[in-house]
């Protein structure tokens, strides 16, 4: 006997309503007049689903008088309105309980010239059309259960002022400022699912010059570089489509070298060369930029090299005294702790 009467209904509430074609992929029935009420089910595009007789009171040429009526023609008219009246339309579920449907996504067949005042494709894009354009990317899906990053850079920043503890005083003093490079290597944590956890290697070097004249007329120039290896970790704390901030953290094993040489007045030199292993901490953050077709992406941010207090020491005994006495503290190059700032630009690639 229920299912008599609700099929009653249904019959009864079906010739009393007009219908609607769903305009988008998939629209949502809703339990109430509200984007935010939960949804009953789901419309596909084309599906032709029931509409409360009140949203078709009166035909294109009809004068209205009543104001419940003139919300009624403005709405088939394509009238905007705040009210929620205007928003939604009344229609019925699969268990024939009142619902709504958002009025963007139902074009209502009325029969009439009101048909051509909205069109059965309205949408481009969709809003609700989830599916991915087709052909498929490469690295589809957008999280890969192993994915690898490379990127190399070049750099370059402001000089250490840490030279060697010469035995005049100092007169003049120029440093250069400090180019290098930068090649890093990482593979994406197999416990992450966000794509934004990297560990991996870097490797990298710089390079750098200094010339000082001392107050015996000596000319001197310090010529340094650096090559060091060590992990890393990186996180993305931030992206969007187009771009990707990264914050990467470093523990290097360095060896720098200050090749010293030393010119008098009358044209004599000597050369020796200091050396030394330490170990630094690295702190960098660059912004990628995406590139379209996805293969290479373009980075550029600084990094901070941070140097632990060491001595770089010679292997070589001098032959003239222009250098301080070997074997003691004065003979080297003494390297405080302090840090070094540089800028940098290159390219990075995922596979």
């Amino acid at each position: 006997m229920k299912k008599l009467l609700l099929l009653a209904f249904l019959i009864s509430s079906s010739l009393q309503a007009g219908e609607g074609i769903i305009t988008s992929l998939e629209a949502p029935i809703l339990r109430d007049r509200s984007l935010d009420a939960p949804a009953i089910q789901f419309a596909r595009k084309g599906q032709k689903v029931y509409i409360h007789e009140k949203h078709f009171l009166n035909g294109p040429l009809d004068i209205v008088y009543g104001s419940e009526d003139k919300k009624a023609q403005n709405e088939l008219m394509g009238i905007e309105d705040d009210s929620n009246y205007e928003k939604f339309y009344e229609t019925i579920d699969k268990n024939g309980q009142t619902a709504f449907i958002s009025r963007r996504f139902v074009k209502l067949i009325t029969g009439d010239i009101r048909e051509f005042g909205q069109n059965v494709t309205p949408y481009r894009p969709d809003p609700t059309d989830y599916r991915p354009d087709e052909p498929l990317p490469d690295n589809y899906p957008l999280i890969d259960g192993e994915r690898n990053r490379a990127a190399f850079s070049f750099s370059m920043g402001p000089d250490i002022k840490s030279n060697y503890n010469y035995n005049s005083v100092l007169e003049k003093e120029e440093f250069s400022n400090r180019y290098g490079f930068s090649i890093a290597y990482g593979r994406k944590a197999a416990w992450d699912k966000t794509d934004r956890f990297y560990f991996g290697g870097v490797f990298h070097g710089w390079t750098s010059q200094a010339k000082f004249t001392l107050f015996d007329d000596r000319r001197v120039t310090e010529n340094r570089s650096q090559l060091g290896v060590g992990p890393y970790l990186s996180y993305d704390p931030w992206r969007d489509e187009t771009y990707r901030l990264t914050i990467r953290g470093s523990l290097s094993m360095n060896l720098t070298r200050n090749l010293v040489n030393q010119t008098d007045f009358s044209g004599f030199k000597e050369e020796r060369l200091f050396k030394s292993i330490s170990f630094a901490p690295r702190l960098t953050s660059f912004i990628q930029r995406r590139s379209r077709d996805g293969n290479f992406d373009f980075i550029g941010g600084f990094d901070v090299q941070f140097y632990l207090p060491h001595e770089m020491r010679s292997g070589t005994q001098p032959t003239t005294d222009f250098w301080n006495d070997p074997g003691s503290r004065e003979d080297s190059v003494y390297v405080p702790f302090t840090a070094h700032w540089s800028l940098f630009v290159g390219v990075q690639t995922y596979y």
